[in-house]
């Protein structure tokens, strides 16, 4: 039920029902939370993506003011005079979330196989279940198809499904990996008050611009979360299309922005890779971004109402305003190139700023399956050293820049070869947050490396206790924020009593995929896109979905 109270002073406008979209039918939630997503009439996916979510308040505006729409669009509209509405919730309940341990992936045709791994854990005392992720789509005569059966056991509570998948990963050999499943949906009543106007409508409000072509206008988004660098700041953002505010799994306010492909690609492109790039590798980055946009929609976290974030996390998405006519040119230019496997379906296209000097495999970083063409491999034009354990890692770093791709040019300085200094107490209150019982740290072991020599689980020895930090975001996010985990540390001072520690590493990000930075010399080295994209995407080609 839609609650409205208007004052004598608004400018209140209701605008009878036209022909409601699908979510303002039956359960209106049900499609935020689904792996589905619609095209827009020009034949464009419609994406929504996080702007900010874990909020009290978010206000919203547009130049010619907002239309809020209860029912989604096409339904019913109310307008206030001044355009600019606050956005509350209350009764709020969280949501309820099971995280289970991921056991076995299975293709999503491969019955046979399910069955028989359902008996093999229930052999071994569990009660395993399976969930079927990804999505089916067809465009253009070209069948996409992201779905796996997911077989899973031991569910938890959230957030205990981490510890205890790790648990398992260790006693049975396995990748760990944790899928959360929505048992219920957070709940409550949003509330927005504009120009004298108030409105209240169960768990969801979408607004949209009552003049074409403005765009909406979010305050206090928060700015440089999600990666591992440390320090964020707020901004206000503009935004095509709609936005609609509903609820996160907290039970606190989330923005999110429903906007088509090409708009989306338009803001995030600009906001990944510098617009002076090249062209050849703008047109790589704006087709890595668009293949791994869709291969994103179909695993998203169920948990989430809108199939993408725009952290590191996902992909940097910034809004409007941000576009630039090179990156623009470079998202027309190749309207619909996706990358798909040369087996059949989308390659799962990841990339980050600077692998410095070697690509990292996919399960390394994530866990899960090896992705074949995620192999980590020299970022090199012939030869290179082909895996960077403990034995090469200083013959690595001192290497020289421009036997690398993403060693050279501007690009490449503070990325490719780094250092950084800790010192013993900031190190210290960093691990006590985390890991109270260590104490005052005495050592930092990598347990093993991978193929670029990044690490994903580091011992931490104190005068107190032991623990140790798994994933790649974390140990960075723990350590201060470091580049990479592409990193050899030294103590200083004393053995039984270190006064700080130096990290001499390598790279900017996961190193996973494409490294722009090496894509950005790959191109004024006279590389085309098609190259570009096979030296980081092996077994991939081109194929124009719309």
């Amino acid at each position: 039920m839609v609650r409205l109270r208007l004052s004598l002073l608004a400018l209140l406008l209701l605008v009878g029902p036209t022909r409601a979209d699908e979510t303002s039918t039956g359960d209106k939630l049900r499609i935020l939370y689904s792996s589905r997503f619609t095209f827009t009439d020009d034949g464009l996916p419609l994406i929504t993506v996080e702007i900010m979510g874990g909020q009290k308040q978010i206000t919203l505006s547009a130049p010619g003011g907002l239309l809020v729409r209860p029912d989604g669009a096409g339904g019913s509209a109310v307008a206030a005079g001044d355009g600019r509405w606050t956005i509350r919730a209350r009764d709020t309940a969280p949501a309820e979330i099971q995280e289970w341990t991921v056991v076995e992936s299975l293709g999503p045709d491969d019955g046979a196989g399910a069955a028989a791994a359902i008996d093999r854990w229930k052999g071994r005392g569990f009660e395993p279940r399976t969930f079927e992720v990804g999505t089916l789509f067809g465009v253009d005569g070209e069948l996409i198809d992201t779905r796996e059966t997911l077989v899973a056991i031991d569910p938890v509570a959230s957030p205990g499904g981490t510890a205890r998948a790790t648990q398992n990963a260790k006693r049975y050999g396995l990748s760990m990996r944790v899928h959360r499943e929505l048992v219920r949906r957070p709940s409550g009543t949003i509330v927005a008050e504009g120009g004298g106007a108030r409105v209240e409508n169960p768990s969801v409000i979408w607004f949209e611009p009552a003049r074409a072509g403005d765009t909406i206008v979010v305050d206090d988004v928060p700015v440089g979360t999600g990666g591992s660098q440390l320090q964020t700041s707020k901004e206000t953002r503009r935004y095509w299309g709609r936005v609609y505010v509903t609820l996160d799994r907290g039970g606190a306010l989330v923005a999110v922005n429903a906007v088509p492909e090409d708009k989306l690609l338009a803001g995030l492109v600009p906001a990944e890779m510098m617009a002076s790039s090249p062209d050849a590798a703008l047109e790589a980055q704006a087709i890595a971004a668009r293949t791994e946009l869709l291969a994103k929609l179909g695993h998203r976290d169920p948990t989430d109402p809108f199939l993408l974030c725009s952290t590191q996390a996902c992909q940097v998405y910034a809004g409007a305003g941000h576009e630039s006519p090179r990156t623009t040119r470079a998202v027309e230019k190749t309207r619909g190139l996706v990358m798909l496997r040369d087996g059949g379906g989308l390659a799962d296209a990841r990339y980050s700023a600077s692998c410095g000097g070697h690509s990292e495999d996919n399960d390394w970083i994530w866990g899960g399956d090896p992705d074949p063409s995620l192999r980590g491999r020299p970022d090199t034009a012939e030869g290179g050293m082909s895996r960077v354990d403990g034995e090469h890692l200083d013959a690595f770093l001192d290497s020289e820049p421009h036997d690398s791709w993403c060693g050279r040019g501007k690009g490449a300085k503070g990325k490719f070869r780094w250092t950084e200094k800790v010192s013993a107490a900031d190190l210290d209150a960093r691990i006590a947050v985390e890991y109270p019982k260590v104490g005052h740290v005495l050592a930092l072991v990598p347990d093993g490396r991978g193929v670029s020599g990044r690490i994903k689980s580091l011992t931490i020895k104190g005068d107190k206790g032991t623990a140790v930090a798994d994933g790649d975001l974390h140990i960075r996010r723990l350590l201060g924020g470091l580049k990479s985990t592409l990193f050899k540390v030294t103590a200083e001072g004393p053995a039984r009593s270190p006064t700080g520690w130096v990290f001499r590493g390598a790279g900017f990000g996961h190193g996973v995929g494409m490294c722009q930075t090496g894509a950005i010399e790959m191109a004024a080295a006279g590389k085309s896109r098609t190259e570009i994209l096979g030296h980081y995407y092996r077994g991939t080609h081109l194929h124009r979905l719309y």
